[in-house]
């Protein structure tokens, strides 16, 4: 016999990545429930303007996506929404229907672990991804936002799977955080990857990667600080320097949908397996040409004093530093960074959202912005991911430069819940959100019988 239940927030944002940012604006969410088997959801809605309630009916249509299938509006009460919405989820739920076509497809449905290379070309993250009991949690977060994203290339699945896999992961990352931050998907161009408009501000995002470079990585991890330190200084700035550049001769600013808006190039470093853990403080260095240097005054008050850097340069390979003021770069109104975008951040959403195996439990430990102005060194911390108790969103950890020098500047109002770098003179100010991890590790405990 068919049985309602209520699901969490979390699960049911994981589940409808779909969904129009105006949905939000125009009414507040309250309640969320499912039948037994997930085929069909339901939410209970305040509308913002009436102030009466409302519901919704939501199922798969021919692309995995959860979309509006039947609702109600102008109910007086919590209540009465509430036995309506059980009642229709039921009667839906009896039908067993399991796609609701909604008779629009045009994209194919993004099955995204369904093999399409040779198991030669297949990448080993993909392989633990989708093989292995710790990573289920990550396994299914990724499908459902897999279902909602639009391949306009057509070789996302095939790429994911093969060598592309973490410049793939890293578009699916940006597309969930876009999403929290309501921004609406365009479609005008995959050149670059993401149209992202909110109110009448379309701003346009390039996603970059650091990635490997035989000859040139290091074939060892730093230990100590003083070696994170001394590849700061040369080593990642040229690591980060290369794609950006690459990229800065693509020229998107002068595509027609591009000219007279923002641009920002969003990076991630995969360039080794823990290089994201080590390699994010060398990136706004080389940004602006500067490094900051945190030193105690006569009355003990932490100051930091900047020292201008004109070139990196390791092994035989010299690079200017100061990115954004090099020919062109005026074109690229802020550089958006994150070290977290991998296979753990997206399991640590998974399990809050209730996918795989929920008995597994995670512990994350890193450290994080210090908001005390005299603090020497971050905080660490250390927290178990407990669905219910503990709260991470995708823009966490996320940093946005700001381009001193550019045409068309990024308001950061667009991008409210991250954190944000402006070069001022020789000062470097910024607006930290209240916790800010700088990097972490995800430890993963599976239970057995």
């Amino acid at each position: 016999m068919p049985s309602i239940r209520p699901i969490s927030n979390d699960r049911f944002a994981a589940l409808t990545m779909s969904k129009h940012p105006m949905a939000s604006i125009l009414a507040t969410e309250v309640e969320w429930y499912s039948d037994d088997s997930e085929n069909t959801l339901g939410t209970i809605l305040l509308d913002h303007t009436d102030k009466d309630w409302n519901y919704i009916i939501l199922g798969r249509d021919e692309r995995g996506v959860f979309r509006w299938i039947d609702g109600a509006v102008s109910f007086d009460n919590i209540e009465g929404a509430r036995a309506a919405l059980h009642l229709k989820l039921d009667e839906f739920s009896r039908r067993g229907d399991v796609v609701h076509p909604q008779g629009d497809a045009v994209h194919k449905k993004n099955e995204i672990f369904k093999q399409v290379v040779s198991d030669e070309r297949l990448h080993s993250h993909f392989r633990i991804l989708r093989d292995t009991e710790g990573h289920s949690p990550a396994k299914g977060i990724i499908q459902e936002t897999a279902y909602a994203f639009i391949d306009l290339d057509g070789n996302f699945i095939e790429q994911f799977q093969s060598g592309g896999f973490n410049a793939r992961l890293w578009e699916l990352f940006m597309f969930a955080y876009l999403h929290e931050e309501l921004f609406a998907f365009g479609d005008k161009t995959s050149f670059p990857d993401y149209e992202c408009i909110k109110g009448d501000y379309p701003t346009y995002i390039e996603c970059v990667t650091v990635n490997p470079s035989p000859g040139f990585d290091i074939d060892w991890s730093p230990k100590s600080a003083s070696q994170i330190e001394m590849l700061n200084a040369d080593y990642l700035p040229i690591k980060f320097g290369s794609p950006l550049f690459t990229k800065l001769q693509r020229k998107y600013w002068e595509e027609p949908h591009v000219q007279g808006n923002p641009l920002v190039f969003a990076i991630h470093d995969f360039h080794k397996d823990d290089s994201m853990v080590w390699s994010g403080q060398a990136l706004g260095p080389y940004l602006y040409g500067k490094r900051w240097k945190a030193i105690l005054d006569g009355h003990r008050l932490l100051r930091t004093v900047a020292e201008t850097i004109n070139t990196h340069t390791w092994n035989d390979k010299t690079i200017p530093s100061g990115f954004f003021f090099q020919p062109n770069a005026e074109n690229v109104s802020a550089v958006l960074f994150s070290n977290s975008a991998t296979i753990s951040k997206f399991n640590r959403m998974g399990k809050l959202a209730g996918f795989g195996n929920t008995s597994i439990r995670m512990i994350r430990k890193g450290t994080c912005y210090n908001h005390d102005l005299n603090a020497p060194a971050p905080l660490p911390f250390s927290v178990e991911v407990i669905p219910g108790k503990y709260k991470e969103s995708w823009g966490q950890g996320l940093d946005m430069f700001h381009n001193p020098r550019a045409k068309h500047p990024v308001n950061p109002r667009l991008f409210p819940g991250i954190a944000h770098h402006y070069l001022d003179g020789d000062v470097m100010r910024s607006i930290i959100p209240g916790f800010h991890p700088y990097s972490s590790i995800t430890l993963v405990i599976i239970p057995t019988e």
